[in-house]
């Protein structure tokens, strides 16, 4: 009976320390899991940042001020913040150079607004462009104006280092004189002193850089084919990101855009150096009361002459808006028809190319020809010839839906970009205008027909061989009798 009893308090005694040990291990066991998942979520953290380069000199598009990225890009940074699941350590330089630097060594990831070139293409892999601007010619008001940098002749052409044009003009502009500059101040202020002819810039930034150094006796002067198109780019090791941040800025709308180019006017960075003069005005006249006043009265004359100055730039800031969009829509419209120019519809189509081709969806292109053209130039004259393609563009205009986009082509040919247009859809259209011109009265009782040929896209097309498929029907089109429709096969 004693036995008993003893092994009970044995048998007890090993249960509860068994117990204990189990309830120690399920508590180390919680631990450890805690302690993975912590470092986890930190690593996962980690992983989800990206450091990215800036130029820290290049306002608007993008500059540090006091340590802090500022300018259009750090809109745009906001905005992928919001989108995608990353974020941002923005690591600053002294000079885009230096950023270049640290991109091609892999101490930044990215960096968010430059123009994809040959060069860069070596170390980074680029998105789709999310911001459009033109580039111009700054040159002293006494130079006549230039329409293009082929009308640059003997003159020298200043170019900032390091920048995208600096690769492109020599490409395609080789007997042109340039002079490398290491910063657009000191190439505005170059320009300024006779020492260089006409330098080529952006215009968003050459237009506040020009009233930041008033420098009054310089002028937008013309403008070149060369656009900027802005991207992000990203070195190899972050390729995979790309179609993430495509998706991002295809999400982005055109009303954000709109209010972040509205935001960054030139005229609002005067007014705030102006309101810190002011400011530091009225910190110097609160020393002493006798200070004070003698201060304040000229803080008042300061402030008028700060008035009178802000309408002056007001004004100038006006007919600046107005240049720009002169000169805008010069740059993408064709002078005598009004049409989009062929350097716009083909930047349009590389861009709607791509869309396609994400989408895989259908789209038609129609090359169109004035049938024998030359013979009412002969016969009428040069000015009636002009108002006939005037005339005619206007006809083309009304026969096409809403979001085609037409252009003249070169001399009497034109052509159209019908988006998400099915073969029926682009033949319907062909048959409209083909019935509106044969219908319409021109001048001097003048009988004008056309010549269509109609591609839709294909899987394996290209941008040249999409347009060279159209082409080749408005030339069957022509051998056929003119004033008929040809399909490419």
């Amino acid at each position: 009976m004693l036995n008993i009893k003893v092994i009970r308090l044995v048998l007890r005694s090993l249960i509860k320390q068994y117990f204990i040990i189990l309830i120690k291990l399920l508590t180390n066991m919680m631990l450890l899991i805690a302690t993975i998942m912590s470092f986890t979520l930190l690593a996962q953290q980690k992983n989800n940042v990206l450091h990215l380069c800036v130029d820290p000199d290049w306002m608007p598009f993008e500059g540090v001020i006091n340590g802090k990225h500022t300018g259009i890009a750090s809109d745009y940074l906001r905005i992928f913040t919001q989108l995608t699941p990353y974020t941002f350590n923005v690591k600053t330089t002294n000079s885009w150079q230096e950023s270049t630097d640290n991109l091609k060594s892999g101490k930044c990831d990215l960096t968010l607004m430059l123009n994809r070139t040959a060069k860069r293409e070596k170390y980074l892999t680029f998105t789709m462009p999310y911001f459009f601007g033109p580039n111009v010619l700054i040159s002293n008001k006494d130079k006549p104006f230039m329409q293009g940098l082929t009308a640059i002749g003997d003159m020298t052409l200043g170019v900032v280092s390091g920048y995208r044009l600096l690769e492109e003009i020599p490409l395609y502009y080789p007997s042109i004189k340039l002079k490398i500059l290491s910063s657009e101040e000191e190439a505005l202020i170059a320009v300024d002193n006779g020492e260089v002819d006409v330098y080529v810039g952006s215009l968003y930034s050459t237009s506040l850089a020009i009233k930041q150094l008033q420098l009054s006796s310089l002028k937008i002067n013309g403008w070149i084919l060369l656009q900027d198109k802005l991207r992000m780019g990203f070195t190899k090791k972050h390729s995979h990101l790309i179609p993430l941040f495509n998706q991002a800025i295809d999400n982005i709308s055109t009303k954000q855009h709109n209010e972040i180019l509205n935001r960054w006017s030139n005229v609002q960075i005067v007014k705030l150096t102006d309101h810190t003069l002011l400011y530091y005005i009225a910190g110097i006249s609160g020393l002493v009361f006798l200070v004070f006043l003698w201060r304040y009265l000229i803080a008042l004359k300061i402030f008028a002459a700060l008035n009178y100055k802000n309408q002056e730039l007001e004004q100038i800031r006006t007919e600046l808006l107005i240049a720009n969009k002169n000169l805008e829509y010069l740059s993408f419209h064709d002078n005598l028809t009004q049409l989009y120019n062929r350097h716009y519809f083909m930047a349009t189509l590389e861009d709607h190319f791509n869309y396609v081709i994400r989408k895989k969806c259908i789209s038609a292109i129609l090359m169109i020809d004035l049938d024998y053209f030359k013979k009412i130039n002969d016969e009428h004259g040069h000015s009636i010839g002009d108002k006939i393609l005037q005339q005619f563009s206007a006809i083309l205009s009304n026969a096409l839906r809403a979001g085609d986009i037409a252009a003249r082509w070169g001399g009497e040919e034109f052509i159209v970009l019908l988006p998400k247009a099915n073969q029926e859809q682009s033949m319907a259209t062909a048959k409209r205008l083909l019935r509106a011109v044969n219908t319409y009265d021109f001048e001097y009782n003048i009988r004008l027909t056309i010549s269509i040929g109609i591609s839709q896209y294909k899987k394996n097309d290209n941008i040249e061989s999409w347009i060279e498929r159209s082409d080749l029907a408005l030339y069957q089109a022509k051998n056929e009798g003119r004033n008929c429709i040809e399909v490419s096969t």
